[in-house]
């Protein structure tokens, strides 16, 4: 018996990434029983996807799709959004340099359409938390769906959605573990960063442009709950290897935007502090 027949073929609802022998790619997702769906100009039925398994070939009379269960990259960089994503390669030094695990309880501001909410779920495991400030409620919908589509509907069960900014307000509960902000101007929101994270907890900006960086550096190394203010940017670079071709892709993944990260420092109670 062939090992690979032990695994479950898709079903309807599942995303399926496809990619032709020109190495082009797409994502659909399985229609329901008795229905079509239109890929490249090539029609195939619920029945035809249903009785593929991930690794498969998909046959039509123009091309041949090798079938994958997406990852979590592949998810990200397809998914409905009208927004730009935090891109994957910033996504796995966020989860790094964020030092997160599974079982924490981290805090979010800013979720747009949810590329780094998803990931921090993942990274998280079922036993830790998440909770995403958010000021358009359009955003919290998007991501909700997203997080359905390419998670699973058990996901929302360690997701809190909160719709307003921090910044105006105490975060919900305190105690965090880590602290992640995709907003344009973190700085206001210092005082509500050091009251919700844990001494030695890390707080990660993510920022477009050079000033909105040197305005939170600025403004971390000013304040004596925050330390070691660290700043980068990532590059990535694909290699095309094909003999006798070695050479480095045309595209470059160069820069996306920068991180800035730091620590909260042991002050005792931050509210018996002189000047708090």
């Amino acid at each position: 018996m062939n090992q690979d027949n032990q695994y479950p073929a898709f079903k309807p609802g599942d995303n399926v990434y496809l990619i032709d022998e020109k190495e082009r790619y797409g994502m659909i997702v399985v229609p329901e029983e008795g229905e079509k769906i239109n890929f490249k100009g090539d029609n195939f039925t619920s029945e035809q996807l249903c009785a593929l398994h991930d690794g498969e070939l998909l046959r039509s009379k123009n091309h041949r799709y090798l079938v994958m269960r997406p990852t979590l990259e592949q998810a990200i960089m397809n998914m409905p959004r009208q927004a730009q994503v935090i891109y994957p390669k910033d996504l796995g030094m966020l989860l790094v340099w964020g030092d997160v695990a599974p079982g924490m309880k981290v805090v979010e501001i800013g979720i747009g359409h949810g590329a780094l909410t998803m990931t921090l779920l993942r990274a998280l495991g079922p036993h830790g938390r998440l909770a995403s400030y958010e000021v358009r409620q359009d955003h919290i919908n998007r991501t909700s769906k997203n997080i359905i589509q390419f998670l699973g509907e058990d996901a929302l069960e360690r997701w809190e959605p909160v719709l307003g900014d921090p910044a105006n307000g105490e975060l919900v509960h305190k105690s965090w573990d880590r602290l992640f902000t995709d907003i344009p101007e973190p700085w206001e929101m210092l005082q509500a960063a050091k009251e919700a994270l844990k001494p030695g907890g890390v707080w990660l900006a993510w920022l477009p442009t050079v000033l909105q960086m040197v305005n939170l550096v600025e403004a971390v190394s000013g304040d004596p709950y925050f330390c070691l203010p660290v700043c980068y940017e990532t590059m990535q670079r694909f290699w095309h290897i094909r003999k006798p071709s070695v050479r480095p892709v045309h595209d470059m993944k160069a820069h996306t935007g920068f991180v800035v990260a730091c620590r909260r420092r042991w002050r005792g109670n931050w509210q018996d502090e002189p000047g708090s």
